[in-house]
């Protein structure tokens, strides 16, 4: 009955006398899960802190459910968990950023709303992790940056380099040589008492780290156009603000991801991208049909080459209505299903797409809340199972289209999943999917508040424990059962 208690203890539904009765009796699973429910009262949140178990205690002060004035005085770690359930006031901070842990220091200092005093504070502790945590925190008081990227450890200046507020000169003096004087710890030595012979590698990632930065001037990363760290060539790579030169050399760059970015720079010029739209690399040529500033007509050639992601191209989305119905009237079928993703559609032109003979845009059509009930079924008559997955997460999906997908022999497991938790699902498709291999279908199915009382009982006394516990979790379960499980 293990998971069918845990499933109860989940269960929306349930009743505030059968709460206290799990409280009292259930084990620490079932505790916690009771824990992790939405909307919890404050008289729950109370008898739960009420068991006294520290790991539970704990849960419900870092979820922000207990006051700082209720969290219990003996509870261990009670400054921090307040200061990480967003309920501490500053004397907890304090006590936090005080504790003899250093690792209980370094998430005082993490947190994005610690007060700036405490970080000031934290910024000359001893443990150099502590000050690497302040150091690359936004709420830190800025005028310390300078001398945080002074530090010894080059961890510590790697932060600064990470730090939003971090100013753009000093971020063009940690871009030039990793910031003046020269560590005198790194990466591998930072928390040693002896010091690496060389720190050149924690000195380049400092570069490295201070060339993704928005703020660090263009000018100085004209040496790292050619540099080997791909991560932070395409970093800056994708700044609207760069050269046109830099474009262009970066376009000629031997990694393709390297290429990709640019290609989907709106700053690059139409030229430069009309290049790239037949460069080697596919996923490069995709990348010019994800550019903003794409021509049209250079999208259209793209799509009629190139496989292109199912989502909202920026070109289209930006696209006047006169440049929209003309791309919806394109004989390249896939430019017609960049039409279908177009997060805004006119709804003559989604009646329009809807009737298309392409599998392609129907299936983009079909996945769009505003396309009729009716024009959803016209869908599968023309284009059949090709079309199920996005009916079946389609909100207004009839019942009887649902039951007809579940029914079909060609339907397959994810969209029987999406089938099995669709609100509209009548009992009858849901009692096909119980009968289905996948055993989350069948989870998601038991778990259905249109499954029968019957049928619930039943699945309560399943050998399958994971589809009792899904069945307790039932809205719909009758309180009896409630009862019943909780005395079994």
């Amino acid at each position: 009955m293990r998971d069918a208690l845990l499933g109860l203890a989940e269960n929306p539904a349930l009743p505030a006398e059968l709460f206290a009765r799990l409280v009292s009796g259930g084990g620490e699973d079932v505790l916690h899960a009771l824990a992790g429910r939405e909307r919890l009262t404050t008289a729950q949140v109370s008898a739960l802190v009420g068991i006294g178990d520290p790991a539970l205690t704990s849960r419900l002060v870092r979820s922000g459910l207990v006051p700082w004035s209720e969290v219990p005085e003996d509870h261990p770690g009670r400054a921090l968990d307040a200061v990480l359930g967003g309920v501490a006031p500053l004397a907890a901070w304090w006590e936090a950023g005080t504790d003899p842990d250093a690792e209980v220091r370094q998430e005082v200092a993490y947190e994005s709303d610690a007060p700036a005093e405490v970080l000031a504070a934290l910024a000359d502790d001893v443990d150099p992790r502590v000050v690497e945590s302040a150091a690359e925190n936004p709420r830190l008081p800025p005028a310390l940056l300078p001398r945080l990227a002074r530090h010894p450890s080059t961890v510590v200046r790697e932060a600064v380099a990470r730090n939003e507020n971090a100013p753009a000169e000093l971020l063009a003096e940690l871009l030039a040589d990793g910031g003046r004087p020269a560590p005198t710890r790194c990466g591998a030595c930072h928390r040693r008492e002896t010091a690496c012979a060389d720190h050149t590698p924690g000195v380049r990632r400092v570069r490295s780290t201070a060339a993704c930065h928005p703020a660090v001037p263009t000018a100085g990363l004209t040496a790292f156009l050619d540099a080997p760290e791909i991560r932070t060539v395409t970093t800056f790579a994708a700044r609207t603000d760069l050269p046109l030169h830099f474009l262009d050399r970066l376009a000629e760059h031997p990694a393709a991801d390297v290429r990709a970015v640019v290609a989907a720079n709106p700053a690059v010029r139409e030229a430069l991208l009309r290049t790239l739209a037949a460069d080697p690399d596919p996923e490069v040529r995709r990348a010019v049909a994800e550019n903003p500033a794409v021509p049209l007509d250079l999208l259209v050639t793209v799509a009629t080459h190139e496989r292109l992601p199912d989502e909202p191209a920026p070109r289209v989305e930006a696209a006047t209505d006169a440049e929209l119905r003309s791309l919806a009237t394109s004989r390249v079928a896939q430019v017609r299903a960049l039409v279908a993703d177009r997060t805004r559609l006119p709804g003559d032109l989604v009646e329009q797409l809807a009737a298309d003979p392409d599998p392609g845009v129907a299936r983009r059509i079909a996945a769009r809340p505003e396309t009729a009930p009716g024009r959803l079924a016209e869908l599968v008559e023309r284009h059949g199972s090709a079309v199920f997955g996005p009916l079946a997460r389609h909100p207004g999906c009839p019942a009887a289209l649902l039951h007809r997908m579940a029914a079909h022999p060609a339907v397959g497991r994810r969209v029987l999943r999406d089938i099995a938790r669709h609100p509209a699902a009548p009992a009858e498709t849901l009692l096909l999917c119980l009968t289905a291999e996948a055993p989350d279908v069948r989870r998601y199915a038991a778990a259905h508040p249109a499954l029968p009382a019957p049928v619930l009982e039943s699945l309560l006394r399943d050998p399958d424990e994971i589809l009792a516990g899904a069945a307790a979790e039932n809205p719909a379960l009758p309180v009896t059962l409630m009862e019943w499980i909780t005395t079994g």
